[in-house]
């Protein structure tokens, strides 16, 4: 298997293109139950391709993944690590039903750095050698996120379109700069107590021929 080049971010980091996710934006998640709907992640569990990272000061800062539809955020949690190349493309029931769905609500505007095509290409870079990248590269990744909350300390995340449930899109969002109370709680289910909700989400993986098996 080849290894994937990923390119260490450049110092000092050049111009940053940002956008700003408008006051009232609903932002969808597929969590830990154990979280609430609008809890940052504290710096632990398994890497992420942006996160955990510290700050200038050495302090890990605790991260919030969200995306802009339902089903992006499932893949980008629940569907995440199935290989697409797979002949099996399963996950336990079990897994699935510790998962809580939670819709939030934006109570102001954020701004983030805009991690598309475009802005990408202007750092010499392609979705192939940041997004597109499989889990044993976020260890570089992570640098990238790293390397941009350092050089603007007004940005309060990233945005890009989901690896995982095109053209939907994601965000991570950082905590030294974003709160809970940054958001409304429109709702929260655990996938365990709802019916309706596990058999969305069993439509959503036989998209992609991901069976959720007992």
């Amino acid at each position: 298997m080849s290894v994937v080049s990923v390119p260490p971010p450049p110092s000092p980091f050049p111009s940053i293109n940002t956008q700003t996710v408008a006051k009232g934006t609903i932002l969808h998640r597929t969590h830990g139950s154990s979280f609430r709907p609008a809890q940052f992640n504290p710096c632990v569990g398994q890497p992420t391709r942006f996160a955990p990272f510290t700050d200038a000061a050495g302090a890990c800062v605790p991260t919030l993944y969200a995306a802009t539809s339902r089903e992006a955020a499932a893949f980008e949690s629940i569907f995440h690590d199935i290989e697409p190349t797979a002949r099996f493309k399963t996950i336990r029931l079990d897994v699935v039903e510790l998962r809580s769905v939670s819709r939030i609500s934006l109570n102001r505007d954020l701004l983030v750095a805009r991690l598309f095509a475009p802005d990408l290409k202007a750092w010499g870079l392609s979705r192939g050698e940041l997004i597109e990248t499989p889990k044993s590269t976020y260890d570089r990744t992570v640098l990238w996120g790293q390397a941009i909350h350092h050089a603007r300390p007004d940005i309060d995340g990233l945005i890009w379109t989901s690896r995982q449930c095109d053209p939907d899109r994601c965000m991570i969002l950082f905590e030294d700069r974003v709160g809970e109370a940054d958001f409304e709680v429109l709702d929260s289910v655990e996938v365990g107590a709802d019916a309706g909700l596990l058999l969305e989400l069993r439509g959503f993986g036989q998209r992609a021929g991901i069976t959720i098996i007992s």
